[in-house]
């Protein structure tokens, strides 16, 4: 069993990170407040079609064991593959993801998201993360809705989202 990290949180760099991020935070791509908070450098590769998500290490968003923790990566690469989707097809919405974590994290890292299937209605997606050493530290695919994609004929919902899963029953008890 590994030990516990027994280091503290630096409260000050804490409290400017939370600062800077209320500060700067715009309700827009790559300046909402949690991309602020993360401190994320976002980049693309127009040629390649490619999102580039650098998260710098800190200390407040590490797990008890003193490495990245699990959220902190899923939600970078969530990121990487939100931002694909709106800067090449349009704004999208997660509707599934797959992580694996291979090994973990103890500095700088980046993902790199890329294009898997970019259809009319789902996106399907792919996220990989790299440590500070360049090893692949943790993969990710998703399925993203498209928010352009109009109504959905078949659900009636503007969402495309069936209409047995967004009904709500309490509905019908009012109007009785």
């Amino acid at each position: 069993m590994q030990a516990e990290q027994t280091a503290t949180i630096d409260a000050d760099a804490l409290r400017v990170r939370v600062e800077d991020a209320l500060a700067t935070s715009e309700p827009v791509f790559g300046k909402f407040f949690l991309a602020r908070f993360l401190d994320l450098d976002i980049t693309y590769d127009d040629d390649r079609q490619r999102t580039r998500v650098e998260v710098p290490f800190a200390d407040f968003l590490c797990n008890p064991q003193g490495s990245l923790h699990g959220g902190v990566i899923a939600t970078v690469m969530d990121i990487s593959m939100g931002h694909l989707c709106h800067r090449y097809l349009s704004t999208a919405v997660t509707i599934e993801t797959q992580l694996r974590f291979f090994r973990p994290v103890h500095g700088t890292a980046y993902c790199e998201g890329s294009l898997l299937r970019p259809g009319r209605r789902l996106v399907h997606l792919e996220s990989r993360l790299f440590d500070e050493q360049d090893r692949l530290a943790a993969f990710a695919t998703g399925t993203w809705h498209r928010l352009d994609a109009g109504s959905d004929e078949a659900s009636g919902s503007a969402t495309g989202i069936p209409q047995h899963l967004t009904h709500d029953p309490g509905e019908d008890r009012a109007r009785r």
